[in-house]
């Protein structure tokens, strides 16, 4: 097919494209079809349209196309400023994976132990709830990619991985370089989640399938306290950031040990899901300093890129039900997603949002869609019903995709609005933006240090 396509264009113009030329053409008219809903042959026609290419002489016909076709793939970008093509992020076509492993309800078909985790609590919760299940003992997690070569179809098998976590278990959250971080600090409670979300950062650094869980929280505590002697200073931390916080909480029960180890601790420690697990921490007597978030985004965002979460209504309930049991609530916007009725879809789930809960909450943080070139592709196989990597995406100064910087601005001034109309308390920022979009907010914030300040310190219960 893409033969008689790269033919039909040489026809019409009557110039050879060459291998590099012809990815670049490939790529814009495969992701314009993609994003508008149109065949390769009514682009091709209204290339043959257009004054320009057919105005160009010799080799210059190749930009011409190549730029038209940019303008048609970037429409909103062309209408505002001249589009930098080495911004471009153009590749050849990844088909969709074969023999894809697709998410389901979670049921593990094989555990994996290692030896100092063999006789741990987590394991026996595992052999409780799932008692037909076949566990095999390693010494070394690592054991396992020795005999068993990983490929990306794997990726979400039900496998799960008890381990020892040795190394890991706390880190500062990793900001992107010259953008202001809110010093976050991150706990590690695994890696790998049973959801499966197509914007997924962590598709892209796995080389492991399944699930990999810690089973030594007491070694947490350790580090912990030692890090608290060195900070000598409130901070906020988190798990979420590697896994769902909540959603296998039922079996590995790390929200009670974390609550009652940190309860009484100089820190705002958070749970952030997409699930309706929540019988544990209604087991718990709530601390001020326990936040439980909610990742949300517009149902219609929901179905078709964050396979096997629960619904927005879903998520809202189970916060209602903690809010009321007397938890602090959080949510994060992000990723936010542009498309074309991008507004009415997000004014409505924040509309929703305050109707439902009580504000104020300790904080909403705001993050538009962005991922680096390799995920791109990742989710090109993975996801082939996705069209969200087709979105107004250029390369940035970290070279990640991301929304050109007005739109960006357009998309959190909005967002800011919608949500000063119910909530002028709740503390909202912004996440891995640098200072210039950092402007939009309603309160000006120019250094990380302030940042951090501003959310640990401006809540008003």
């Amino acid at each position: 097919m893409w033969e008689e396509i790269k033919q039909k264009i040489e026809i019409a113009f009557n110039f050879s494209l060459n291998k590099n030329q012809w990815r670049d053409i490939k790529r814009l008219i495969y992701e314009i079809a993609k994003r508008e809903n149109l065949d390769y042959d009514t682009i091709i026609e209204e290339l043959k349209d257009n004054h320009h290419i057919n105005k160009a002489g010799g080799r210059n016909k190749f930009f011409v196309i190549k730029q038209q076709l940019i303008n048609k793939r970037f429409p909103l970008t062309t209408k505002r400023e001249k589009i930098d093509t080495k911004k471009v992020f153009l590749s050849d076509i990844k088909p969709p994976l074969p023999n894809l492993y697709q998410a389901k309800e979670f049921n593990p078909t094989h555990i994996f132990v290692e030896k100092d985790a063999s006789d741990s609590y987590l394991l026996k919760r595992f052999q409780e709830k799932f008692a037909e299940v076949k566990i095999e003992e390693l010494s070394f997690a690592s054991e396992y990619i020795k005999k068993h070569k990983f490929s990306l179809e794997d990726l979400k098998k039900p496998i799960v991985f008890i381990v020892k976590e040795r190394w890991d278990f706390i880190k500062p959250c990793p900001c992107t370089k010259n953008h202001l971080s809110c010093n976050y600090w991150i706990l590690n409670l695994g890696f790998g989640c049973p959801f499966d979300c197509s914007y997924c950062f962590l598709q892209q650094y796995t080389n492991f399938p399944g699930i990999i869980l810690p089973s030594n929280l007491n070694d947490f505590y350790d580090m912990f306290k030692d890090l608290l002697k060195k900070i000598n200073s409130p901070i906020r931390i988190g798990t979420g950031e590697f896994c769902d916080s909540l959603a296998l909480d039922e079996i590995t029960n790390y929200s009670s040990q974390l609550i009652n180890f940190l309860r009484d601790k100089p820190v705002l420690f958070e749970l952030k899901t997409k699930s309706t697990k929540i019988d544990n921490l209604l087991k718990n007597e709530p601390s001020p300093n326990i936040i439980v978030s909610w990742s949300i985004n517009p149902q219609e965002i929901i179905d078709k890129e964050e396979l096997m979460t629960s619904s927005l209504e879903d998520r809202l309930t189970s916060a209602k039900i903690v809010q009321e049991k007397g938890y602090s609530l959080s949510f994060h916007f992000d990723p936010i997603i542009y498309s074309e009725n991008w507004e009415k879809i997000y004014k409505e789930t924040i509309e929703t949002l305050f109707k439902k809960l009580t504000p104020p909450f300790r904080w909403i943080s705001l993050g538009t869609l962005r991922g680096s070139r390799e995920l791109k592709n990742i989710v090109e196989q993975r996801f082939p019903h996705s069209k969200i990597f087709y979105g107004e995406l250029f390369l940035g100064e970290d070279k990640k995709l991301r929304y050109p910087k007005f739109l960006r601005k357009e998309i959190y001034q909005k967002m800011i609005s919608w949500i000063r109309r119910y909530d002028t308390r709740t503390p909202v920022y912004l996440c891995m933006e640098d200072e210039e979009i950092w402007q939009v907010m309603d309160k000006k914030l120019t250094s990380s240090k302030d940042i951090e300040s501003y959310i640990i310190n401006n809540y008003d219960k």
